[in-house]
């Protein structure tokens, strides 16, 4: 098993931070909650390769607070990640915070026409194959404590070989003359765009008229308040395939209990009421913009 360095109190997070100062970069990665285990998005875990240590942040503790999470995430010291688009929007929805001085080796990896994964860059790049199953890890629950040593060591690995990546990547980046291109396009990566509602993720959603527009909003909203009541993964409540169905021909008062019968009993006569009130407002919605 990898030993590393629990950080969980803003005190030991601050007191590593201050460590980091020295160092010239360190490696970061995320591990989260989307909607898979429990209603909601939630930073679970931040892991850290620097000076040759692991590090593990657990935002889950009850000692770490936003001011700790800060404190990391506004620290000066250059922070090696690899596509860090969903990790920055996930700690700004999360905390309202922004990552400071970030280098996401996933851009000078596109410009040298590496567009694979992490596991296929390190392959690729490094000679390292690939001792975990990642599909196996994409749907294990990182909100449980504690965290099984297995899968600590398989979040360990995500940051293991950042560095080596980001040396070996800039040389090559230098012997192809490509410097200025590459931070030109490392600026435009960092800028974050708004995060998207999910209802603009529906499956048609682009097809959608403006009114099944409108519906798809509210119905989407209707299932999440369902969802945050139990503290359930929203899909548990109503599949986002019925929602793209109900926006598209929208049920009358008579028609409701009837066209959302797929909706689990445990969740029904909520997700009922809930529908009621969010056909009101899509067909006020609607035609305002009709």
């Amino acid at each position: 098993m990898v030993q590393y360095r629990l950080l969980d109190s803003d005190g030991l997070i601050e007191e590593a931070v201050r460590s980091f100062a020295s160092l010239p970069a360190i490696a970061v990665d995320f591990e989260g909650e989307f909607n898979l285990h429990i209603y909601g998005e939630h930073l679970c875990l931040v892991q850290i390769y620097a000076g040759g240590t692991y590090y593990v942040i657990d935002p889950r503790s009850a000692s770490v607070t936003k001011a700790g999470l800060e404190a990391f995430f506004s620290s000066d010291v250059e922070k090696v990640w690899f596509e860090c688009h969903s990790d920055e929007t996930l700690v700004y929805k999360s905390y309202g915070l922004r990552i400071r001085n970030i280098y996401d080796i996933r851009v000078p990896a596109k410009l040298l026409g590496y567009d694979g994964n992490l596991l296929s860059l390190e392959e690729s790049l490094l000679g390292i194959v690939p001792s975990f199953s990642k599909k196996k890890n994409q749907t294990a629950n990182w909100l449980r404590r504690p965290i099984p040593p297995e899968q600590m060591e398989y979040a360990l690995a995500d940051v293991a070989h950042l560095l080596e990546l980001k040396d070996v990547l800039e040389r090559k980046i230098a012997e192809e003359g490509l410097e200025d291109e590459c931070s030109r396009q490392m600026k435009a990566a960092m800028v974050m765009n708004p995060p998207v509602p999910g209802w603009k993720k529906l499956p048609g959603w682009k097809r959608f008229s403006r009114k099944e527009k409108a519906y798809a909003k509210w119905i989407f909203i209707a299932r999440d308040k369902v969802a945050e009541r139990f503290n359930v993964p929203p899909a548990h409540v109503m599949d986002k395939h019925l929602i793209a169905s109900l926006a598209a021909n929208p049920p009358d008062a008579g028609q409701l209990p009837s066209a959302i019968r797929p909706v689990p009993p445990r969740f029904y006569s909520f997700m009922l009421d809930s529908m009621k009130v969010a056909l009101e407002r899509a067909a006020e919605e609607s035609g305002k913009r009709a």
